[in-house]
């Protein structure tokens, strides 16, 4: 049962990018209908895989950066 308060952070990660990738790709959707253009969709897969990459790494960054008391 330890084990899955060990890993309770790595859910709560892969929601966050889950739902930054999401926003990310809504977002280009609508600036891409918005400007009546055409979108591919393995644009708009390269763009979430990027904005998960990049939540992903935001996240990491933040979490080593120490909380003031």
């Amino acid at each position: 049962m330890n084990w899955i308060n060990e890993l309770s952070w790595l859910w709560e990660t892969l929601g966050i990018a889950l739902i930054a990738a999401a926003v990310c790709v809504a977002c280009a959707a609508l600036i891409c209908k918005a400007a009546k253009k055409k979108i591919n969709k393995n644009v708009l897969a390269v763009i979430g895989a990027t904005a998960f990459v990049g939540a992903i790494l935001a996240v990491i960054l933040i979490a080593r950066t120490p909380m003031p008391i």
